[in-house]
């Protein structure tokens, strides 16, 4: 069977090919009932508009690069894309999910992307940009919009989760548990891309120092460099083993993700350390794996984020500005079961 053309949709529907073509590609003034003529009969031929000849003709790719350091597979990113999706792809647009690891492929790929501006706009998740890096993506004049990224950054707009709400939120808990020594641990973050987590370790020092923690009792243990992505197992072992080295063994932890928090959680046990009657742990995400291991942990919507970062990305090529440029989301402390008050005998 021959495929409908332009010109049936057009007989069928009573107007111009050219309304047709504005109709089915959202732009140009089209009375709303004319649109409606235009996309029944579209709908009775089995017509669909070519993408790649509406993206010539109007100047649009139809297309968003969503960009994440990491892989799709983690929970915290494949909530995003969903969100993304959710939003954009009713509109008309594709979703590119791209991504860079480390320093050397993010300058690669932006090295590339003036010349090669495939994307009408960039949704970056979760990681800074060196200012080589912003000036290119400065010259392509595309929208840009961040998830977990600070306000005062390079985007046009921004939605995160409010990460010292979250640690506060967390160390107080702790605090009021009756633990004396607490430590935050957390994977190697390189210098030149700086990771959401890294907000949550500065988060936690200062909700440390609010709650009358000094540099003795509130530590922050770091895994050593490293250019290839460690496992979650050995990530924790080598985080414990760094916290049974400590003068003083804390008896609270707060860690980076759910799942670096459900990873130190057995390697603890390895130790012959249970949690939480030797040692309160709390994660940070709330994600699946969290609710079935019964992790205490603060709660962020990557979810919603995704939907907000698209909706503020639709705003933005619209020639609009978005009803808040700049959003943070209220972090929720989920309260499980790895976390206790601390033995009277501990300290």
């Amino acid at each position: 069977m021959a495929r409908a053309t332009i010109a049936e949709v057009a007989e069928l529907a009573g107007v111009s090919q050219a309304t047709v073509s504005r109709a089915l590609r959202g732009v140009g003034k089209v009375a709303p009932k004319t649109r409606a003529k235009v996309e029944a009969a579209a709908d009775r031929l089995g017509f669909t508009l070519s993408k790649s000849a509406s993206s010539l003709a109007s100047g649009k790719t139809m297309r968003v690069v969503l960009l994440f350091s990491g892989k799709l597979n983690e929970w915290f990113n494949a909530n995003v894309l969903q969100g993304v999706c959710e939003v954009l792809e009713p509109e008309g647009y594709d979703v590119s999910p791209t991504f860079v690891t480390g320093r050397q492929e993010t300058e690669r790929y932006f090295a590339q992307l003036p010349k090669n501006r495939n994307a009408d706009a960039i949704i970056i998740s979760s990681f800074q940009l060196d200012e080589s890096a912003r000036e290119k993506l400065r010259v392509t004049d595309m929208p840009t919009v961040g998830v977990n990224i600070p306000a005062e950054s390079f985007c046009d707009a921004a939605i995160g989760v409010d990460n010292y709400d979250g640690m506060s939120k967390a160390v107080r808990l702790l605090k009021s548990l009756g633990h004396q020594r607490i430590a935050f641990v957390v994977d190697y973050i390189p210098d030149d891309m700086v990771y959401s987590t890294s907000q949550r370790m500065e988060a936690f020092l200062e909700a440390a120092e609010q709650n009358g923690y000094d540099d003795e009792y509130a530590y922050v243990i770091t895994a050593d460099e490293h250019d290839a992505p460690l496992s979650k197992a050995d990530l924790a072992a080598q985080l414990v083993a760094k916290l049974l080295s400590l003068p003083h063994m804390p008896t609270a932890i707060c860690a980076e993700t759910d799942q670096v928090a459900i990873a130190v959680i057995k390697e603890l046990g390895k130790q012959q350390l249970h949690v939480p009657e030797d040692i309160s742990v709390i994660g940070f995400d709330d994600a699946d794996i969290a609710q079935a291991a019964n992790l205490t942990t603060v709660r962020q919507n990557p979810l919603e984020m995704g939907r907000n970062a698209a909706r503020k990305t639709l705003s933005l090529l619209r020639g609009q500005t978005p009803d808040a440029s700049y959003e943070s989301q209220e972090a929720t402390l989920m309260l499980r079961d790895t976390t206790r008050r601390v033995a009277t005998d501990r300290s």
